[in-house]
């Protein structure tokens, strides 16, 4: 009985601070450029992001708990050190990367049992070189094909009504493919013998980021929305569309990403479109400098946290 609570507790922590932390990288460009409101945001992600996980999360589980394996100690361990780097790093307004951090984790403590599926981590490695660029090509084509039908409005008042739409239809989108693709980083690893079953997983997952959502962090949204690059209504659905596809694609692929990347990628894309004089870099390099550190510092207190419980037995 305490084994299960410790378990569902560690989980719904990571969920939640998951959800805290990558509410920004959804609805951010939105609640900069006014187009949705601050709580309506939260609510909305909270609702789509559980459908997401619970349709189409299904998918990633395999993969997580395929890195090294799977016990109680090393999902709880792994866990519970990737949530605490994702908390400190949202604290200094950090989009860090959960996929980075929870790999990294297990990685570390995989070394200590023994035991590492290397051609899986390789297959997840890559995915963190290809999702921001992939993000950015997309939104940079996106926003040229969107274009040509958004110039042809002459009307003032129904180019409004397009980006409105399009800014909610693509949040939802977001919010659903953010769920179906990372529900494996926050529950994959409890996935085995004596854990979580996958209809467990799903559920426990996808309320723990909706609850993240629902809580999620108001600084996090402006250094991802505004910092990047000065965001208009119509840039920010783009960007939000790029995001959400480079999620789906990777989820049909069974490989979790970092939304983070993603974020970030389709944003510099729209930025990119606009001139690079309009992208800040310097903000873009904090941001990738916290991603490449996040694997080594979650590694190191997964194996503090691991030891630890083997030694309390």
């Amino acid at each position: 009985m305490l084994r299960d609570i410790l378990m569902i507790a560690t989980a719904m922590l990571l969920g939640w601070s998951l959800g805290y932390n990558n509410m920004a990288t959804i609805f951010g460009p939105l609640v900069i450029s006014d187009i949705v409101k601050y709580r309506t945001a939260t609510i909305m992600g909270a609702i789509f992001i559980f459908i997401g996980a619970f349709v189409g999360g299904n998918s990633g589980i395999s993969t997580m708990n395929s890195i090294t394996h799977v016990t109680f100690d090393v999902a709880v361990s792994s866990a519970l050190g990737t949530a605490i780097v994702v908390l400190i790093m949202t604290h200094y307004s950090l989009p860090t990367s959960i996929t980075q951090g929870i790999v990294g984790a297990l990685v570390g403590v995989g070394l200590i049992e023994g035991g590492i599926n290397w051609w899986i981590v390789d297959k997840v490695a890559v995915s963190w070189l290809i999702t921001p660029f992939g993000a950015l090509a997309i939104a940079y084509g996106s926003y040229f094909v969107v274009s040509l039908f958004y110039n042809r409005l002459r009307s003032i008042r129904l180019r409004g009504t397009m980006v409105r739409l399009m800014s909610f239809g693509f949040s939802i989108y977001a919010s659903y493919s953010l769920g179906a693709n990372n529900l494996a980083n926050i529950t994959g690893p409890f996935v085995g013998d004596g854990l979580f079953g996958r209809n467990e997983a799903l559920i426990i997952g996808g309320l723990a980021m909706a609850m993240g959502f629902l809580t999620a962090s108001k600084k996090v949204i402006y250094t991802v929305g505004r910092d990047i690059t000065t965001m208009e209504p119509f840039d920010s659905s783009i960007s939000i569309f790029g995001e959400g596809t480079s999620l789906l694609i990777f989820s049909f692929l069974g490989i979790p990403i970092s939304s983070a990347q993603a974020s970030v990628g389709s944003t510099a894309g729209v930025g990119f479109v606009k001139g690079i004089k309009t992208v800040s870099l310097k903000t873009i390099l904090k941001i990738v400098t916290g991603w490449l550190i996040t694997p080594f510092i979650t590694g190191a207190i997964a194996v503090i946290i691991y030891m630890i419980m083997k030694i309390w037995g």
